[in-house]
């Protein structure tokens, strides 16, 4: 296998993992509108019988039921946006908007391993890449401190800007000294993506070139 054809399907198994973890969350929406829909059916019967219902719990599941619908757009407009990070090869990609968006990608994953993300401090900064590809990189950096962190704790992500911006994903508190994989060193490299263990937090350092 040539080595455009693996990075390909390394490319499409990535947005096959993001599909799947998209699709089990909205089957999860579905399944509590539905629990909703079969409480106003509850509701309906009950008042086709002579008995009062209180507007409070019609409100209760009204406000259920608007609130599984946000959730749902915010998912579905989140997997849109990784769609369509595929549209140029190479663009001017808003790196806090691509680190935003791939903590949202990425909150099911940690919710797996009953931890947290957190966004920290982002300095303005963008990097002409391939949007879809720093994405999955930076996925791919949030995976492996998931792997190594313990239950409820928490992964920081910030991005600081400079000469150069620098996204950093520490794990703090928690003495963990992050390693990056073959995989991970191997796609920064086609990205001109320097990464790097930070030694004073333990994390570790992606820095690319920034432009205005």
């Amino acid at each position: 296998m040539s080595s455009t054809a693996s990075d390909n399907l390394i490319g499409l198994r990535f947005f096959g993992k993001i599909s799947a973890s998209v699709s089990h969350e909205i089957k999860n929406i579905f399944a509590v509108i539905n629990e909703a829909a079969g409480l106003v059916e509850d509701f309906t019967l009950m008042t086709e019988k002579g008995m009062p219902i209180e507007p409070e719990r019609l409100k209760r599941v009204a406000n259920s039921i608007q609130g599984q619908i946000q959730r749902g757009d915010a998912i579905v407009k989140n997997m849109n946006a990784l769609a369509h990070s595929t549209d140029e090869d190479i663009q001017k990609v808003d790196l806090v908007e691509a680190l935003s968006l791939t903590v949202s990608l990425a909150t099911r994953m940690a919710d797996m391993k009953q931890t947290k993300l957190e966004l920290g401090d982002c300095d303005p900064a963008s990097a002409i890449v391939h949007k879809f590809s720093v994405i999955q990189l930076l996925h791919g950096a949030i995976a492996i401190a998931l792997e190594s962190m313990a239950p409820h704790a928490t992964l920081l992500l910030s991005l600081s800007a400079g000469d150069a911006a620098t996204i950093s994903i520490s794990i703090p508190g928690q003495g963990i000294n992050l390693k990056p994989d073959d995989a991970l060193l191997c796609l920064a490299q086609q990205l001109n993506i320097s990464v790097a263990s930070n030694e004073i937090n333990g994390g570790l350092d992606l820095t690319l070139e920034r432009v205005d």
